[in-house]
């Protein structure tokens, strides 16, 4: 059974449920502009999910060090063995216990729901099943989750984006701590460690960036934090903008045209030119020209041709001219 289509036609949980429904096997590709959603289906239930925006692609090894369940010097420690024995990375950080196959699965789940929240934002994009393809063939950790609960969850975070939203309504804002809050409540874990990464320097995009809780837990506690007191705005960084390239004007079209008008305008000056030289040459000719000719008289000779029945010669009628 075929499924393609737009998001503007069908929303995203009825495609979810449908592939639940009918236990399909296969990849739901799902296209916007220059992001790509690639999510994983083994029966109806998901397997894997990756975000793709460009060329930017981000693995999961990157995410555990960018977040901190990973050091950055033990990963570079890591990479080394990897360059030496082949072995896969996460074959490496699992068999040689930096983290466990449990916390592993965790992460992996919660990358999963994050993706599929960022869809579920998503007002357009076309979407493809490609039934039987399978989404990370060669890796050794399995997962399998339940597609409803999947989306019931996605479904009630979409219905609070607004409210957080409402209150954080830039990824460049800047909070700040307040020393002496009027309440002094017990925090969850999370809060507490989104509290402690907020320096007054770092924009809340930079926060989910390192906090590991992803966007919306990461704005979820951000606006608990806010709405009771415990920090507050301190700026918002401005956006770089981003330099335009110029543009080339391109004269290619202009090229015959230009051909043609500049093989005219030679030949035009040729002629000028020609007949400004010619002109010249005669004058100058005329000029320097300092030999006399005797005029040839020859209205004379023909009045004396007429009288005499013969023609004179010219010193005779020079001679009657001097007379």
């Amino acid at each position: 059974m075929p499924i393609e289509g737009d998001l503007k036609s069908i929303n995203f949980a009825s495609i979810l449920q449908l592939i639940a429904q009918e236990k399909l096997t296969g990849v739901l590709k799902i296209k916007k502009k220059n992001e790509v959603v690639d999510i994983g289906f083994i029966e109806g239930q998901i397997t894997g999910a990756f975000f793709e925006k460009g060329e930017k692609t981000e693995r999961l090894e990157n995410y555990l060090v960018r977040s901190g369940f990973i050091k950055k010097n033990l990963y570079e420690m890591i990479k080394e063995i990897h360059e030496e024995t082949k072995r896969p990375i996460m074959n490496i950080i699992i068999d040689d216990k930096y983290l466990t196959l449990e916390e592993i699965e965790r992460i992996i789940k919660f990358k999963i729901q994050e993706v599929i929240d960022e869809v579920f934002t998503w007002q357009e994009g076309e979407f493809k099943f490609e039934q039987g393809a399978v989404i990370y063939p060669k890796s050794l950790i399995k997962i399998r989750l339940s597609t409803e609960n999947i989306v019931l969850e996605s479904a009630r975070r979409f219905d609070e984006w607004p409210r957080i939203v409402s209150q954080i309504t830039s990824p460049d804002l800047v909070f700040k701590k307040i020393e002496k809050p009027e309440l002094k409540l017990k925090l969850p874990e999370d809060e507490l460690r989104v509290l402690s990464l907020i320096d007054g320097h770092r924009s809340v995009y930079d926060l989910v960036d390192i906090s590991g809780l992803g966007k919306f837990h990461t704005y979820s506690c951000l606006y608990h934090l806010l709405t009771t007191g415990q920090i507050e705005l301190a700026y918002a960084k401005p956006i770089p903008k981003a330099v335009k390239p110029k543009k080339e004007i391109s004269l290619k079209f202009l090229s015959t045209p230009a051909t043609i008008f500049l093989f005219l305008i030679v030949i035009f000056l040729e002629i000028l030119i020609g007949n400004f030289v010619s002109n010249r040459i005669k004058y100058s000719f005329a000029f320097f020209d300092t030999s006399y000719t005797e005029p040839d008289y020859y209205d004379y000779k023909k009045i004396f041709f007429y009288k005499h029945n013969r023609i004179p010669s010219n010193s005779e009628v020079k001679a009657i001219f001097e007379k």
